[in-house]
Parts: C-alpha cells; structure tokens; sequence
C-alpha cells in the first residue's frame, strides 16, 4: 500500500516535470527562422580567399554538408595548404538575434598550422559581400587564451566601419566611458576578459543580439563577454552613417571545425 500510494503522488509530478519541458523547448524555439536546412547551402553564396594553391580545395570542398553539419576543410590534409573562405546568407538583418553553434575539430592548415585556431561570425555586412573579410563587424572564434589573436567572444571591426567599444582598451566593461574605435583594412580589435569557450571537441552556442546600429551584445555560451554600440559605415562620398543592417556570415581560416546550426530571430523594436 505504502508502494501504491508513492505512485499515485509521484506520477502526476512526473507528467508535470515533462508537460514543462515541452512548453520550455518549444518556447525557445518560437520564432526562429533556421538559416541552415540541416541538407544543403540553400540560400547561402561560398567565397574564395587567398592562402591557397592549385591544390587547394575550392569552395565546394571547403564548405560541404554532412550529416547535419557544415564540415570546413572535410577530407583535407592535416598541414596542407589552404585557402581561406567566407560563406554568407542572402537575407540581410537589422534588429536580431543571431545563433551559431560550432565545434572544434583536430586539424590545421598552412599557413596557420601553428598559431591559435581561427574562424568568425560576420553581421551588418555592408557593400561587397562576396569575399572572405568584407566590411563589416565580427564576433570572433578562435580557442586561444585571453590576451590571444584569437579569442571567442573579441570583436573585430572590418573596413570601412566604425563602432564604440565598452572601454578605451578595448576590454570588456560595460560601465567604462565608450570610446570610438576606428577600422582600417586590418580592423580594429576589442578583446575579451571572459573565457567562455568550451573544451576542445565540445559544442557552443555563439550568440549575438543586435539592435541596429545602437547596440549589439555578444554572448558564448550564454555568458555575455562583448558589448557594442554606435555602428557607422563609410559611404561612398565619404561621410559616416548608422549601419543598422546587412548581410550575416560564417567563415573558414585554416582551421577544421563544424558548424551544427544557424539560425535568426527578428527583434521587435
């Protein structure tokens, strides 16, 4: 008896326990538009970089779908050479909130064999998309430590864009006094003081939630390590404005990694 009355208490809680999940999974998923089909590029244009040779893989092995991931660099040699490449979608985005998971995987290529893993989300494209850095604002990828070239979570600022950083050094601080920051050919950099990035092999959630050209905040693993504002763009008379939309982008820099999902939520400002 005492059995049976255990049963009759515990089995409701249990329905319950899993009613909440349900509602919970598909409350997260509400409203999101799935970029990536899981199958194929649909909707996505490759773009070829430089670093490579006649031998190199072209964008159609750098960028290959298997399994319901984007593989980079599947069935490349471990040190060979390789170019880099830029993968980008062609929706463009204003007020958003942008999801990529990712994972490391073992080799690397000439001509970064030796340094830090390496590869970046690009969001407010603006002009050309079709090449490997375009002018736009990227929160880096890379499993270096902090103080790095390449750090998950570091924003890099691509030509001919502008944006203010959380503090004079560029580290994160979201009450330090904004100061503008420039973003020539080689871009400006804002580094992290928070490591978020998984072990090695491990998935994360890279996620970045833009508001415009007023704000935009960058979260690795749900831990927020960047903070932006003031985006601008250079026109073509030379004078700088709000850059509140454009393309989004994932990239390949001689690294192997996989990209599991990519995926945006409209913001409703």
């Amino acid at each position: 008896m005492r059995t049976i009355s255990r049963l009759r208490i515990t089995l409701p809680i249990l329905a319950l326990c899993t009613a909440t999940l349900t509602a919970s999974a598909q409350d997260k998923e509400e409203g999101w538009t799935e970029l990536f089909n899981g199958k194929d590029l649909t909707g996505w244009t490759a773009c070829l970089g430089k670093g490579g040779d006649e031998k190199s893989q072209g964008t159609d092995k750098i960028f290959t779908v298997r399994d319901g991931v984007i593989h980079i660099y599947q069935g490349a040699e471990a040190g060979s050479k390789q170019s880099s490449a830029n993968l980008y979608h062609e929706s463009t985005w204003s007020n958003f909130r942008l999801q990529v998971e990712y994972r490391w995987l073992d080799r690397k290529f000439q001509p970064r064999t030796k340094d830090d893993r390496d590869a970046g989300i690009l969001f407010h494209i603006h002009g050309d998309p079709k090449v490997v850095w375009p002018s736009s604002l990227e929160m880096q990828m890379g499993d270096g430590k902090i103080g790095s070239p390449y750090v998950s979570g570091d924003l890099f600022v691509l030509g001919a864009t502008r944006a203010d950083s959380a503090s004079p050094d560029g580290k994160f601080d979201p009450d330090a006094k904004l100061v503008t920051r420039g973003g020539g050919a080689g871009g400006a950099r804002a580094a992290v003081t928070v490591l978020a990035e998984k072990p090695h092999g491990e998935w994360n959630t890279s996620e970045i939630v833009v508001h415009g050209s007023e704000k935009a905040e960058f979260y690795l693993n749900g831990i927020l390590v960047n903070v932006i504002h003031n985006m601008k763009f250079k026109d073509a008379d030379g004078k700088w404005k709000p850059l509140g939309k454009g393309h989004i982008s994932i990239q390949a820099e001689w690294a192997e990694l996989e990209y599991r999902a990519v995926r945006v939520k409209e913001i409703k400002e």
